[in-house]
């Protein structure tokens, strides 16, 4: 029988889910879980793949000590972080090489759709990676895990997917004290709860280059699931919680999904979602979502308005709701199946900004929109960056406000329809990458610098940042939650620390400030 395992978790980033510290996703969670359901004494050692770094000999030794080392990876969206950096893909050779000697399985987006490498970059297939692990688990961890432990490698079937969530919160509730082997636990460690796996536009395929749909009809967890593993959670000690592993909150327990494109929001269950966790966590300090889809908000605009001003009543400010809105290009979103049209999601930002402007106890706004745009897609121009530049500035001048832009070049994953069409995205790439960088100069110029001073102007005070980052001249404190503004204060201050900080001056991605008052965590 297997109980002595060693997990390493190399970080996840996908569409829906992200497991890049301070946050950790739901895989090492369900992992542990239906581990414990089994074999309830079983020894298991969580690492992050940045311990492993720091203390590689130490995590080697202890791997090949184990009988089966789990593997968590695959920053399938492209991103740059600042609390941790993913397995790299010689990392991992490395890493199996020198423990060749031990069942090795992989779980994670990598193992269903490539190990992804970062925006303008083909990921690595999986059949590249068959022969280094005893197994690749494409199919639900806790599933391949439960009939692991109970039969073997012979019999654990690696490809089954989940027909309920039965046995998932079972492994939720029992995995959740994995977190207290995270390093940033106790600190501003952030817990990614599942509320629901694919996306309601599989029926059309989604978006090109998008797995989520991939996962096939939408299927939802129960509120008793979700609100119990909260709870779990809190009584453990932690007080981070975001409401992420879903491609758009507005659609949970949406009437008809599964059956239409843009399902009909269902306010009341949202309003029992979230009271329901406040019921069992009070003292949450952060309570954030993350996917939006303005599709929804456009098809429901006054479902979607009950729902958002549900969140903000319960929510922590700060929070954002981040758009997959892609292109504003109409030409790029007719090739790649998109969301919504420009002017579409330009309504969808007014909305928010309508319900969520106001600014809460920690001095930020309670609710804004963040917006992704990503180049290289099939139907790209120079057109493309035109109409781009052009909405954002219709942005800036209609006074709206947006938390944050992400810029990308996409990422090809195996099981999307871009996988397909690869050589041509590595055209498109090529040919506009010096464009892609003057563009990306120029709106960090021209639009980031602006959200930063409409969303904070100078003087405002901000509560409970962390210290989380040391430099040669200052320390980078941020909010635990979804996409955290950096704040740089001048001098060392104590990592850890909780701050609260008068702004003064501002930088394309980040602002300074003054420290006014300051204690330990």
């Amino acid at each position: 029988m297997i109980s002595k395992i060693v997990i390493l978790d190399g970080y996840t980033d996908e569409p829906a889910g992200l497991g890049v510290p301070p946050y950790i996703n739901t895989y090492p969670r369900l992992v542990a879980g239906a581990v414990w359901n089994r074999v309830k004494d079983a020894d298991i050692k969580y690492w992050t793949i940045d311990d492993a770094r720091r203390n590689f000999g130490l995590f080697i030794k202890q791997a090949r000590e184990n009988q089966l080392l789990v593997v968590i990876g695959g920053a399938e969206v492209p991103g740059k972080y600042l609390g941790g950096k993913p397995l790299s893909i010689q990392e991992l050779e490395t890493i199996l090489l020198l423990t060749k000697d031990v069942n090795r399985i992989l779980i994670g987006p990598a193992a269903s759709h490539g190990f992804g490498s970062g925006g303008g970059n083909i990921a690595v297939e999986t059949g590249r990676l068959r022969n280094l692990f005893t197994e690749i688990v494409r199919g639900d961890p806790e599933i391949y895990i439960d009939e692991l432990m109970q039969y073997g490698f012979e019999k654990a079937r690696p490809w089954l997917l989940r027909e309920n969530y039965e046995l998932a919160d079972k492994a939720f509730r029992l995995g959740a004290k994995i977190v207290l082997q995270h390093p940033n636990y106790g600190r501003n460690l952030v817990v990614e709860i599942e509320t629901y796996r694919g996306c309601s536009r599989w029926i059309t395929g989604g978006c090109s280059f998008c797995i989520e749909p991939r996962h096939g009809r939408p299927l939802m967890r129960s509120l008793k699931g979700i609100i119990e593993e909260v709870e779990a959670l809190y009584r453990l000690g932690v007080r981070h919680i975001r409401l992420g592993k879903q491609p758009d909150i507005l659609a949970y327990m949406a009437r008809d999904i599964g059956k239409q494109v843009f399902p009909r929001p269902d306010p009341e269950v949202i309003e029992r979602l979230f009271q329901g966790i406040r019921n069992v966590a009070p003292g949450l300090i952060t309570l954030h979502i993350d996917n939006v889809n303005p599709g929804t908000i456009v098809h429901y605009p006054e479902e979607s308005i009950r729902i958002l001003k549900t969140i903000v009543k319960y929510h922590t400010p700060g929070d954002v709701a981040a758009l997959g809105i892609e292109s504003f290009d109409e030409k790029v979103v007719n090739i790649n199946n998109l969301k919504v049209y420009p002017d579409e999601a330009l309504e969808a930002i007014r909305l928010i900004n309508r319900v969520g402007r106001e600014r809460g106890w920690n001095g930020m706004p309670h609710l804004l929109p963040g917006i992704n745009l990503i180049y290289g897609l099939p139907g790209e121009s120079r057109n493309t960056y035109h109409m781009n530049l052009e909405y954002l500035t219709k942005i800036i001048r209609e006074g709206l406000m947006v938390r944050r832009l992400n810029i990308r070049r996409v990422a090809v994953l195996e099981n999307t329809p871009l996988w397909l069409r690869r050589d041509e995205v590595e055209y498109l790439l090529k040919k506009y990458r010096d464009l892609y960088r003057f563009h990306r100069v120029r709106v960090m110029q021209l639009f980031d610098k602006i959200m930063l001073k409409r969303i904070l102007p100078p003087g405002t005070i901000l509560y409970y940042l962390i210290a989380e980052k040391k430099s040669s001249s200052h320390t980078i404190a941020r909010f635990p939650g979804s996409y955290p503004i950096a704040v740089k204060v001048k001098g060392e201050i104590p990592l850890w620390s909780i701050l609260a900080v008068r702004v003064k001056g501002y930088s394309a991605k980040s602002v300074s400030g003054e420290p006014i008052s300051l204690r330990n965590l």
